[in-house]
């Protein structure tokens, strides 16, 4: 779920407790459909089936760029939100699925020359902190008070805070659990089948028996699948990169010792990968580990593959059967801990190009708050890709084969109020109350809502950005011998002002935590 830029892919997946969810919502209207407009004296549009309150505003094509796989019902499900669109905010949505390998170049192509566009899905792993510094997005508590009323009654406080940057709001966070732990996820019926017991996994290291398994026993699987955004080295990891994980330096998140430093320096760092170049060299791992932009869950709906890496919470594997078409079984390698990075690895901002910012922000007001909207968006339609086996239970539809379904983004973590969202008939029914759990079982970093002001360094930091990609993504998948390789990472990151980065990110940690004091 995810793309590593440099350093640390968080992932994923991350955020908060929710209160009640509103079925209700109001926003305001913007005069102005195609241009961008006046927020200091908005009239109002009531979002609860006000249809002629709605019809006061002009009509409007809302666009949201998210990365993902494109669906072949995608226009369908648009067609539907846009019933509802209509109907409260006199709108409706055209949906641009960016596939994940390509998603980093088009955002860049698109903040370089100016694209038009509305709403975007933005993340901490995915250089927000940067990408709002150079302007990409739009400041957003304004058009919060004014039109998101419903974000504000719902949403933990916690994550609107921790999404900050120099105090100012870029991004909505999705409203889910705010912490994350780090692991995998395995085909549990191969699992059973050779009586694989995970209960004393603790390392990386400690995966090789079963992968060793399944290479020799079910020849054409994959025991491992890792790809340039999801490897185990990062999935595995307990260091906080201090808001963006772009950028070096990094503190433990998991304990108290706020020293800032680069992890690829580390004994732990050079032992991790030579574990990994152990498990390519004995194939276990995809030889295109290195170059491969596909994610994990697209190709494990084949069934070839065995492990691959997630960011877990309390039944990731059930969400993820749903995907796949197959049980899984999670198998955590972390405690859970917050990051900043957890509070803000999953968010919609709004494009500094956006012709109505106002009708933007409703949009996503509806995602926190329209039940019927979000889960659309999510699941598809249903009677077509789900039925309900109660009011918020569903399941496939009769005969559905789950490789081959036209509606299946796995994209619920992206959006809105997840708690809004439908569990699958295979959940667990007491999935958010094990989500409180979670969450309060938690260990908060010591450098949780502190976000690195890179401008000071900004020179540096764009070198930085060059290097990782030349280097990391072998590393960590094990395709080259990390005691040769890791070396010339190491003194290119120096040469290239690594060093001048790690004393800014100490000062302004420093600073941050006297003030907490």
């Amino acid at each position: 779920m995810k793309k590593l830029s440099f350093a640390l892919l968080s992932v994923t997946v991350c955020m908060s407790l929710a209160l009640a969810a509103c079925g209700n919502n109001e926003a305001n209207k913007t005069e102005e459909g195609n241009k961008p407009t006046d927020t200091s004296s908005p009239a109002t549009a009531t979002n609860s089936g006000g249809d002629e309150q709605a019809s006061q505003l002009k009509p409007y094509k809302l666009t949201m760029f998210y990365p993902g796989t494109p669906q072949p019902d995608e226009a369908k499900v648009e067609e539907k939100m846009n019933e509802i669109l209509t109907k409260k905010i006199n709108a409706t949505i055209d949906i641009q699925t960016i596939d994940w390998g390509a998603w980093n170049d088009k955002m860049n192509l698109m903040f370089a020359t100016g694209e038009p566009a509305d709403v975007i899905f933005t993340a901490s792993w995915n250089g927000h902190a940067q990408n709002a510094k150079k302007g990409a997005f739009l400041e957003l508590d304004e058009l919060l008070n004014k039109y998101g009323k419903e974000i504000l009654a719902t949403e933990n406080p916690k994550f609107l805070e921790g999404a900050r940057i120099d105090g100012k709001l870029y991004a909505i966070p999705t409203n889910k659990e705010i912490g994350t732990s780090r692991g995998v996820v395995v085909r549990k019926d191969i699992a059973e089948k050779y009586n694989m017991n995970f209960s004393n996994v603790k390392t990386i290291a400690d995966l090789e028996p079963f992968l060793k398994t399944v290479k020799e026993k079910e020849p054409g699987m994959t025991p491992l699948f890792e790809s340039q955004t999801a490897t185990i080295p990062t999935f595995a990891s307990v260091r906080d990169a201090l808001g963006d994980a772009t950028i070096p330096g990094v503190i433990s998140a998991t304990g108290t010792d706020t020293k800032v430093y680069n992890y690829y320096e580390t004994p732990e760092a050079l032992d991790t990968f030579k574990v990994m170049r152990s498990f390519f060299t004995q194939g276990y791992i995809n030889k295109d580990a290195a170059t491969s932009k596909q994610s994990a869950s697209d190709v494990a709906k084949a069934g070839k593959i065995f492990m691959w890496p997630e960011a877990l919470k309390p039944g990731k594997d059930k969400e993820l059967e749903a995907t796949v078409g197959y049980p899984l079984q999670q198998i955590e390698l972390t405690p859970a801990y917050i990051t900043t990075g957890e509070t803000t690895n999953s968010m919609l901002g709004i494009s500094k190009t956006s012709k109505d910012p106002e009708r933007a922000m409703m949009l996503i007001n509806l995602l926190h708050s329209d039940k019927e909207l979000l889960n659309l968006l999510d699941f598809g339609i249903e009677g077509v890709h789900y039925e309900k086996v109660s009011d918020n239970v569903i399941k496939l539809p009769a005969g559905t084969d789950p490789s081959k379904r036209t509606y299946n983004p796995g994209s619920a973590w992206m959006f809105g109020d997840q708690f809004l969202n439908y569990l699958w008939d295979n959940e667990d029914p007491t999935k958010w109350d094990k989500f409180k759990e979670f969450n309060n079982s938690a260990i908060a970093s010591p450098g949780l809502g502190f976000v690195f002001d890179f401008e000071p360094v900004k020179s540096e930091v764009a070198v930085q950005n060059n290097i990782g990609p030349e280097f990391l993504a072998a590393l960590e998948v094990g395709a080259v011998d990390p005691e040769e390789v890791l070396p010339k990472f190491i003194e290119k990151m120096k040469a290239g002002g690594l060093d001048k980065i790690i004393a800014e990110k100490q000062k302004q940690l420093d600073a941050f935590l006297a003030a907490k004091k």
